[in-house]
């Protein structure tokens, strides 16, 4: 096969490109060793033009604005006439999946839409007639892949055609477990005491509030207990409170070793157009640390960690969050999540994508 997937450069603050980061490529680059793959990728904030290969992927970026977008264009159509692909995947907003679904018309090649989140909550989403052409997108894709199984129940308004569910993944090597007190002190995180780690956005939309709420009641009963935070916080959110630690983690490997400097990680989430049909990344990077999780039961977090007791909480509910977190940490053991894990290994995402796109001829 010859595919070219059309993906923008910049997402979760991050160069996915360049920085080889991100589902799209952890999901193509197994492909690219067996199959022509090309990326295309729109770059909204450095509005670079470049062309390099990494991994056996090459990479064409291109500058968008407004005022650019014909040029765009005509340097996309100009690679797609040249290199005559056999699919285009329309991934990571849903303007590139409309913009695919009318390339692969034009230039009779079969379509597949990745949808990494529900995107009628993007913003693009806002612009007249989007979200109709993006609901259009998804009835006439070739194959539709959805990062939960809620977003695939959810895309069954719009589509009767099979689809299939890939969610996010985790990759071997950095997250793993750790010796706990190693990890604290190279991060120079208290030895002694409790600590409860949330990393990701620190926002009150992701459930911030609870999680404070949840915390202080904790610490009423174990008052060594720290919050460890890590990632991105909201204007105007204060976090400066007592036995509240931030750190920015500028690598991976610190992330993984501020994981298992923890006794219990946590997904606090609200329940929101978001997050009944997201996959966080976080779940897979905790769980392959063996760190205890408590997490909102909403969604297919909610499926992965329902055999594991004691996981679980009520979103919005910060007393039941406090009362979980209390139970993990008596329990005072890590837990093997190591089964599940391997489902999610990026090669085996990429094969079950791989499949799907065979099995249908594509």
């Amino acid at each position: 096969m010859k595919i070219l997937v059309l993906m923008k450069r910049f997402g979760a603050n991050k160069d996915m490109a360049l920085g080889n980061f991100g589902r799209q490529v952890r999901l193509f680059e197994p492909l690219a060793k067996r199959h022509k793959v090309d990326f295309f990728c729109p770059d909204y904030t450095k509005r670079e033009k470049k062309v390099f290969k990494k991994n056996s992927i090459t990479y064409f970026i291109e500058p968008v604005s407004f005022f650019l977008i014909p040029k765009l264009l005509a340097s996309l159509e100009k690679i797609i006439k040249n290199k005559k692909y056999d699919v285009i995947v329309g991934t990571t907003d849903p303007l590139l999946g409309i913009l695919a679904n009318k390339l692969s018309k034009k230039y009779k090649t079969k379509f597949v839409y990745d949808l990494q989140d529900n995107f009628e909550i993007y913003s693009s989403c806002r612009i007249p007639f989007v979200r109709h052409l993006d609901h259009k997108a998804v009835r006439e894709a070739d194959l539709v892949i959805t990062v939960s199984d809620t977003l695939r129940e959810c895309l069954r308004k719009y589509r009767k055609k099979p689809m299939i569910t890939i969610q996010n993944g985790i990759e071997k090597g950095i997250f793993r477990p750790m010796d706990r007190k190693k990890c604290r002190a190279a991060l120079k995180l208290p030895q002694h005491g409790k600590i409860i780690a949330y990393i990701g956005h620190i926002s009150n939309y992701k459930g911030f509030d609870v999680l404070f709420k949840a915390f202080q009641e904790v610490r009423k009963e174990i008052p060594d207990t720290f919050l460890l935070l890590s990632g991105k916080v909201d204007y105007g959110l204060d976090i400066k409170k007592e036995n509240v630690v931030y750190s920015s983690l500028p690598e991976r490997k610190q992330v993984a070793m501020a994981i298992n400097a923890a006794d219990v990680c946590i997904i606090p989430n609200t329940e929101n157009e978001f997050s009944k049909y997201c996959f966080p990344y976080k779940l897979l990077e905790y769980m392959a640390c063996d760190v205890p999780i408590v997490a909102s039961d909403i969604g297919d977090v909610g499926i992965v960690l329902k055999k594991y007791g004691n996981s679980l909480f009520r979103a919005g509910g910060a007393s039941d969050l406090a009362e979980k977190i209390k139970l993990s940490i008596s329990a005072g053991r890590k837990i093997s999540y190591k089964r599940e894990v391997e489902k999610f290994r990026w090669n085996a995402l990429s094969s079950k994508m791989e499949k799907a796109m065979l099995d249908r001829k594509l």
